[in-house]
């Protein structure tokens, strides 16, 4: 609906979220309010390894459009909408133990007295 008013920057936001609801549902993401969109991009990357570089331009994308100001142009909904058909075909590598979330740092060492 948005993409063919030509509102092409909520259409990217819109079509972003969705990739990451689609994420949700297929379970590759755990379902997190308030995550970022490069967290989410870093851990969808974990199961899906050869979209790692197309998932972080797409975050880069969604912070540039929702919180740069950038205006995003019917190119860049494309290529949204196509990562999502192309994300939506590939079966996602079984999931691993995760270490620490890149934002969270290191974890401290246990004290004992």
């Amino acid at each position: 609906a948005l993409a063919a008013q030509g509102r092409w920057s909520e259409a990217v936001l819109d079509r972003f979220r969705a990739v990451l609801r689609s994420l949700e549902e297929r379970t590759v993401l755990d379902e997190r309010p308030g995550r970022t969109a490069h967290e989410a991009a870093y851990e969808a990357a974990r199961r899906l390894p050869e979209h790692t570089e197309a998932l972080d331009r797409a975050a880069r994308l969604f912070d540039d459009v929702c919180y740069g100001g950038t205006r995003a142009a019917e190119a860049d909904h494309t290529w949204v909408q196509t990562l999502d058909e192309t994300i939506v075909a590939t079966r996602p590598a079984p999931a691993t133990p995760q270490g620490p979330s890149p934002v969270s740092g290191p974890s401290l060492p246990v004290v004992t007295r």
